[in-house]
């Protein structure tokens, strides 16, 4: 699905009017899924998720790595693809824009993916995290393709038909930005 020139979405050729409120379908599903969820609850605890769509385990690591190496390719500065790989990613904007305006983003250049384990459903409410999620070993890359930050560990979730990068593992790493400012605290939404 993806939207028209004129704000229309376009289904396999069809145009229908925008829907609006707390899920908005179009061309940046993951985006819409995070701005919606973010409207219907700003707090950090674990809902349940019911999704029609079930990830595929053949492609589970693959997907979850995609998401990662967008998130963490700091030295690219596109705010919108780091948000629309995020869970409630529109949260985030401001910390992530900050992050990014800083030296230090210059120097991660992506991740490689150690190992991803899918977690059950008690394990990821345990994590506070909705179900389906993934615990990720994974290293942060500099730009010279070394690990700057070697066995790191998060989590992904899988929200409307995408894994995501936790926001739980995204926020730390946008407190170590926030320390090197000098601030004290955790960044905005975190």
């Amino acid at each position: 699905m993806m939207h028209g020139r004129q704000g229309s979405e376009v289904d396999e050729g069809h145009r229908r009017p925008k829907r609006r409120g707390a899920r908005v379908v179009g061309s940046a599903v993951l985006a819409a899924l995070s701005l919606g969820a973010a409207a219907c609850s700003s707090s950090n605890t674990a809902a349940s998720t019911t999704t029609a769509v079930t990830f595929n385990p053949a492609t589970e690591s693959t997907d979850i790595g995609a998401a990662y190496n967008t998130l963490f390719n700091l030295a690219n500065p596109n705010v919108p693809s780091k948000i629309a790989v995020i869970q409630n990613g529109s949260q985030l904007q401001s910390a992530l824009t900050e992050a990014l305006s800083s030296s230090l983003a210059s120097s991660s250049a992506g991740t490689k993916i150690d190992s991803v384990k899918v977690l059950d459903a008690t394990t990821c409410k345990s994590a506070s995290l909705p179900s389906p999620c993934a615990k990720v070993v994974y290293d942060i890359l500099g730009t010279t393709g070394t690990a700057i930050l070697p066995n790191s560990q998060g989590y992904a979730v899988f929200i409307g038909g995408h894994w995501l990068v936790a926001k739980a593992t995204i926020c730390g790493l946008l407190g170590l930005f926030y320390q090197a400012a000098g601030k004290t605290g955790s960044p905005p939404n975190c």
